[in-house]
């Protein structure tokens, strides 16, 4: 599949990069030339110095073949005018647009942007600010999403010196759990994916796992962790994402108390117009009388959502030693995943990844029905409809091939989540759910007989 990408920022390099390790052509547009030295190299795609919304700029990266764009600017506008440009000018057949506006995303203007010829619109902040509200509800935990109208979990831990598993293989771990209905598909260490077949699970490990709804707390336990949602909520940082997040607790199902602080004196007074129940200080989260006047230990938890990771760092540490009892941060820059778990932070949100996440949802097609893009660029998980047709439904799975890079996590059917079993037959009409490491899409497609690629 041909794809454009317009804006060479981390989320268009991000896109583009993982694109390619699928074998999609990749054309990718920016108007500054320094974003694009040596990405054509890097990444083996083409590169245009230029404006997206420049028909001209358009039609040299061909649009009139191509597949998809997206526009991932950060440029409101600019990403708008491009997708009617792709739609009228160039026919280009889905056309995503990355927009940070908080108007545009209100239901209201659903139909304008659709009139614009803007199939898919994606805010960076909400979904980040859903991204973070999801891990909220397990202290520590990675990644966390839900499949199934949340009767299937998936979670992301790292294995600390509680955890019950210490030393034990996937094998033994299934042996002696064998009435929890949970499936482990991958194991990071190192920032590597191990082989899960033979390795024993050690200190500091990352662990990745689905798991029935009804068992998750067992689960959890297991790994010496706890499910609950935060009851008061410090938020850093009252910009978009923090103020998403808010939002987002404050909807009637969530009855949390919330404060942000942030140190600007216009986006204070916007803050506290557009929230409802959260209080707002107006205050610089660095400065020491900060600490004074307020009583950091009644806090559950501090999200740290700024736009400098730096400061996210700090101010998650700032917390932690005066008193709040787990953190997260907003972290964009890879660099830090190593070392957040050493310094002391609970958990951390790339909003790189979760953009990531978001788009490549909107791009799959045929049986796929859903999937999640892991923080750590590792692979995705994908929930897949099984057809009549597919090769994993013509014996138990003993005899069933499964291809390098792919991790079978379960099924759901008739509403029943069932762990992947040697001696289990697939059937037409379960869901599967699956772990496809970066660059094994393509191999999914062998095992389902689905179009799991891009279009």
């Amino acid at each position: 599949m041909k794809v454009i990408i317009i804006g060479a920022g981390q989320i268009g390099v991000a896109l583009a990069k993982y694109l390619r390790q699928e074998d999609h052509s990749v054309v990718l547009i920016d108007n500054c030339n320094e974003h694009l030295l040596h990405l054509a190299e890097q990444l083996d795609i083409q590169t245009i110095v230029g404006s997206g919304s420049s028909p001209s700029v358009l039609q040299r990266a061909g649009a009139s073949d191509a597949d998809l764009l997206l526009a991932v600017t950060g440029n409101d506008e600019i990403n708008i005018v491009t997708c009617s440009l792709a739609k009228t000018l160039f026919q280009i057949p889905k056309r995503i647009a990355r927009l940070t506006s908080a108007e545009y995303m209100e239901e209201k203007n659903a139909e304008f942007l659709k009139s614009l010829a803007i199939d898919v619109v994606v805010s960076p902040e909400l979904e980040t600010a859903r991204r973070i509200l999801a891990d909220l509800s397990i202290n520590g935990a990675m990644d966390v999403t839900s499949f199934c109208e949340q009767k299937v979990q998936f979670v992301g831990l790292k294995c600390r010196k509680n955890c019950a598993l210490i030393g034990k293989t996937v094998a033994q771990i299934k042996e002696l759990l064998g009435m929890v209905n949970f499936s482990i598909v991958a194991i990071r260490r190192k920032n590597q994916l191990v082989d899960i077949k033979g390795t024993s699970i050690r200190v500091g490990d990352d662990v990745y796992f689905f798991v029935a709804n009804g068992h998750l707390e067992r689960v959890l336990d297991i790994f010496g962790y706890t499910k609950n949602m935060p009851d008061n909520v410090l938020i850093f940082g009252g910009g978009q994402v923090g103020c998403a997040l808010a939002d987002l607790i404050e909807k009637p199902i969530n009855r949390q108390n919330v404060m942000i602080i942030e140190k600007s004196d216009e986006r204070a007074t916007f803050l506290a117009s557009h929230l409802r129940e959260s209080v707002i200080i107006k205050a610089d989260g660095f400065d020491d009388r900060l600490l004074e006047e307020i009583d950091f230990k009644t806090y559950d938890i501090a999200v740290a959502t700024t736009a400098k990771d730096e400061n996210n760092v700090l101010l998650s540490l700032l917390a932690k030693r005066n008193g709040i009892a787990r953190s997260c941060a907003l972290i964009r820059n890879k660099l830090y995943n190593n070392y957040i778990g050493g310094l002391g932070i609970d958990s951390f949100i790339n909003p790189n990844a979760v953009m990531v996440s978001a788009i490549l949802q909107h791009m799959r097609k045929g049986r796929v029905q859903d999937g999640y893009f892991l923080q750590s660029g590792l692979g995705e998980l994908l929930q897949i409809e099984v057809l009549h047709t597919s090769k994993i439904t013509k014996a138990p799975l003993e005899h069933i091939k499964i291809p390098k890079g792919i991790v079978l996590g379960g099924f759901m059917r008739k509403g029943v989540f069932m762990c992947p079993d040697k001696n289990l037959i697939v059937q037409e009409g379960d869901i599967a759910f699956i772990f496809v490491e970066s660059g094994h899409v393509t191999d999914a497609e062998k095992l389902f007989r689905v179009e799991l690629s891009f279009f």
